[in-house]
């Protein structure tokens, strides 16, 4: 019985041992894959300057805007950029010039965040699924560039958690997964 049991401890220790080291071959194999897929996102932009459009509207000022909006061309802007879908795309970006009319202060997003940027802005992998059900109230403003020209904007409503993104290189369905919102609200309200 005594060699019956060597015989046995023998064959089976290989295996528990082997077993618990590809285990942890195992966790560190999709440990490397992850950050192998982390290190391979693709950036929605190519960038080397970002300018920052963010406007206080208060709830019955958004109330105002649906009665007023055909009051003028410049209203009918001003509804269409904070409410609506200007602008529908990169050859859509006339509406650039009248933001600081409408009332949107600019100022430009420092290098130093750009990294933090990237980190938000680049495609993602399915972590969580929300929806939202709010009306979109579009306060701040991303405008990329590159060499002085527009390459993405990107339209963020941070009460709704919601965006519209133009001009972005990858796939932006992902976007704002893993706290995203609240990381991009805290860089751009320093």
């Amino acid at each position: 019985m005594t060699a019956r049991l060597i015989l046995l401890l023998s064959i089976s220790l290989p295996f528990f041992f082997g077993c618990n080291s590809g285990a942890k071959n195992k966790k560190e194999t999709a440990d490397t894959l992850h950050s192998k897929l982390q290190d391979k996102r693709k950036p929605f932009f190519v960038y080397d300057a970002i300018d920052f459009y963010s406007i206080y509207i208060t709830p019955p000022a958004v109330e105002e805007l649906y009665d007023k909006q055909s009051n003028s061309a410049l209203d009918s802007l001003k509804m269409g950029v904070i409410l609506g879908d200007i602008p529908r795309s990169m050859d859509d970006l006339g509406f650039l010039d009248h933001l600081e009319h409408i009332g949107y202060k600019k100022r430009a997003i420092d290098k130093a965040e750009f990294g933090s940027i990237d980190d938000i802005f680049v495609e993602k992998n399915p972590l969580e699924f929300y929806t939202t059900a709010c009306i979109y109230v579009y306060r701040d403003i991303l405008i990329f560039k590159r060499d002085n020209k527009v390459v993405g904007t990107v339209k963020i409503c941070f009460e709704c958690n919601d965006h519209q993104i133009n001009g972005a290189t990858g796939n932006v369905e992902y976007f704002g997964q893993n706290g995203d919102y609240k990381k991009l609200e805290k860089l751009l309200k320093k």
